[in-house]
């Protein structure tokens, strides 16, 4: 099972490489940013919702989340750790 470590660690990993690609600045993420203050659009955000639901196998937002809601870093990795907590629990 994937600790919150690992999932903050590549949530933050996968925001930089979408702003890295972007031409936007790569940035140390203590997971207060606000995700539009960062560069992310929507695209960027969909896109990255994209390629965490094919890294964890799991989508937050497809019944347990709102995406509106969630507005910093911080929270989407929250997001997926209960997500991946809950999933973990389902199965044990």
């Amino acid at each position: 099972m994937l600790t919150t470590t690992d999932i903050t660690a590549t949530v933050h990993e996968q925001i930089n490489a979408l702003l890295k690609e972007a031409g936007k600045p790569v940035r140390l993420l203590t997971g207060d940013e606000p995700l539009a203050r960062i560069g992310l659009n929507s695209l960027l955000l969909a896109r990255l919702i994209i390629q965490l639901e094919t890294e964890f196998g799991a989508d937050p937002f497809e019944e347990d989340y709102v995406i509106s809601d969630v507005r910093t870093v911080g929270a989407l990795t929250d997001a997926y750790v209960e997500t991946l907590a809950n999933l973990a629990a389902a199965t044990a």
